[in-house]
């Protein structure tokens, strides 16, 4: 079987049905959307560095008996796709390949594949219900969130620098962004 392997930017696509994704090895770091699987190259230290900073925040703000996890999959029930957001918040599950309920947060740390994260995702999480995004662009030194309305995410909140709070449903989260692209 001959198999063509496109690039664009730092990501590889490998054509592929569902089925045969599902049975793919997870060694590598995957996802699968638009009838490939996708792999990207390893996040930069930057991004290395505000994941980690932005999950122990998320941790201490977090709902009582939350879960936040970091690079895990998500494949709502019946998508047949599966992407991987850098963070995520949602109720504990004892789900171990990809949570399948509907997280309260999803968090992309923006890579050089700008339009993975934000066209192709945030076009995903919208039709999957995720009720809040926030985009992370170390880049720009931004933080965009996001909420679903009527399906659809509208900005709730655009952040370049200082202590701001950033929201998801109820739940205040405070971020020093100087420190957080530090």
């Amino acid at each position: 079987m001959t198999v063509a392997i496109t690039r664009s930017d730092d990501l590889q696509r490998l054509p592929m049905s569902w089925e045969q994704y599902l049975t793919y090895d997870d060694a590598v770091p995957s996802e699968y959307y638009g009838g490939a699987l996708v792999v990207a190259a390893q996040p930069s230290q930057l991004h290395q560095h505000i994941q980690f900073r932005l999950t122990t925040l998320l941790h201490a703000h977090a709902p009582a008996g939350a879960a936040v996890t970091q690079g895990w999959a998500w494949s709502p029930d019946g998508a047949r796709e599966e992407l991987g957001p850098d963070l995520m918040v949602h109720e504990p599950t004892t789900e171990q390949r990809a949570l399948r309920s509907i997280p309260f947060l999803v968090v992309e740390i923006v890579s050089t594949n700008r339009s993975a994260d934000l066209v192709a995702k945030l076009q995903r999480y919208a039709a999957w219900g995720a009720p809040s995004y926030w985009i992370v662009d170390p880049r720009d030194h931004a933080v965009t969130t996001l909420v679903l309305r009527d399906g659809l995410y509208e900005e709730s909140g655009f952040h370049t620098s200082g202590a701001v709070v950033l929201t998801y449903g109820d739940i205040e989260v405070p971020v020093d962004l100087d420190a957080l692209f530090g």
